[in-house]
């Protein structure tokens, strides 16, 4: 039998959950760069002890930080698509400025990323200056050697500044983590088209995209590699947006038929090391996320939900500490092997304090970087009684 939920009940669990993703992706990257890995662990295996052997098998579970930017889309989606939903759902007569659209995107996005690339280049300078082995491409680590790239040209600058990196012009410095901000960037300018027809058509808007998407796997191509990669992608955002219509009720499905998804998030490390392309890999992905989140916020007022709410203070850091934590780790990596003569230590103390490190700059930066530049004025709270609208069943 549906129940209406009561007003106090909110939506903050999902900026803790958006804090703990962040972490998971800074925490994969400094378990990568400042410990001596999964070959190293196993050519030397009886030196852990019991102890160092479950911390090091539980620490795998960190190695799928691609995944889990498949997750900040999918929540992405959600999020930008709720505002609007909520106004559809009374009506179709909903205002959408595109100037205000823009320019609220941009002052989101921009601060924190242009401080991310200026550190990037205080950072590298750091590590080219003293020719740790990070950048000398010559660490004991082979993924590290074959993974980490210090482009920094103009060309490289204005380029990422323009969100066009992995597409025209490569990633700047030795940030990498960045590649996923020309997506994100990209499915903010389509957004006003696709609101354009879900108005009217919100099943028809998804089974548009997820057409799309097909026409990609097919091997459908343009001469535009920019509009190929970011449209391919979009159906993983889309899937978002898709959840804050149901959840909102202008799509009248049964919630049965999207909570069995979740069965493919514990599947994540057997997708990942499949022969699937990586473009149906994602997009599956992205499917067990989207019924994760449905899930969770049809039962968003259990404790256990409500508990990702303490997180908060991690979540409103979170878009900072995704952009900073790799160039940062680089540095720290490349300063650990020169002191230990270029072995990577077997501990994992080094991974735990450079994660509190990073962590703790962030949340101080994201006062000067964030804050200032997001206003609440004129947003839809999480915990207003418009954002619970739907009902569980």
């Amino acid at each position: 039998m549906a129940k209406l939920l009561p007003v106090k009940t909110n939506l903050s669990f999902l900026d803790g959950l958006r804090g703990l993703a962040a972490l998971y992706v800074a925490t994969g990257h400094a378990r990568w760069l400042l410990w001596e890995g999964g070959e190293g662990f196993r050519q030397a295996g009886d030196a852990y002890g019991v102890t160092g052997k479950a911390f090091a098998l539980g620490m795998s579970v960190f190695k799928f930080g691609h995944e889990m930017v498949l997750f900040f889309f999918v929540l992405s989606g959600f999020v930008i698509h709720l505002k609007y939903a909520l106004q559809l759902a009374k009506g179709p007569d909903t205002h959408f400025s595109f100037g205000a659209y823009f320019m609220k995107r941009l002052k989101r996005i921009m601060p924190p990323y242009l401080f991310a690339l200026l550190l990037t280049i205080v950072c590298d300078s750091l590590v080219a200056h003293y020719q740790f082995s990070i950048y000398t491409h010559t660490t004991p680590l082979a993924l590290v050697n074959q993974n980490i790239t210090f482009y920094h040209s103009w060309t490289s600058l204005v380029g990422n500044i323009f969100f066009l990196q992995d597409a025209y012009v490569p990633v700047f410095g030795s940030n990498g983590s960045i590649w996923s901000l020309k997506y994100e960037w990209y499915f903010y300018m389509l957004y006003p088209i696709l609101l354009l027809t879900n108005k009217k058509f919100q099943k028809l808007t998804i089974l548009g995209v997820a057409a799309i998407f097909g026409l990609y796997v097919a091997g459908f191509q343009t001469r535009f590699i920019l509009f190929d990669q970011v449209v391919a992608c979009l159906f993983s955002w889309w899937v978002g947006a898709f959840i804050a219509d149901i959840y909102t009720g202008r799509v009248k499905v049964n919630r049965w038929l999207i909570y069995p998804l979740i069965v493919i998030v514990p599947l994540i490390p057997f997708i990942h090391t499949s022969g699937i392309p990586t473009l149906v890999k994602d997009q599956i992905v992205a499917f067990g996320f989207s019924g994760l989140l449905l899930l969770l916020l049809d039962y968003r007022e259990k404790k256990a939900v409500q508990g990702f709410g303490r997180l908060k203070w991690l979540g409103d850091c979170s878009y900072t500490l995704y952009l900073i934590h790799a160039p940062i780790l680089i540095l720290a990596n490349g300063i650990l092997l020169r002191v230990n003569h270029n072995q990577m230590p077997r501990t994992f103390l080094f991974v735990w304090l450079a994660v509190a490190f990073v962590v703790l700059l962030a949340y101080a930066l994201h006062f000067i970087l964030e804050k200032p530049f997001t206003s609440t004025a004129k947003r839809v709270p999480l915990n207003h009684p418009e954002v619970m609208p739907a009902m569980v069943k």
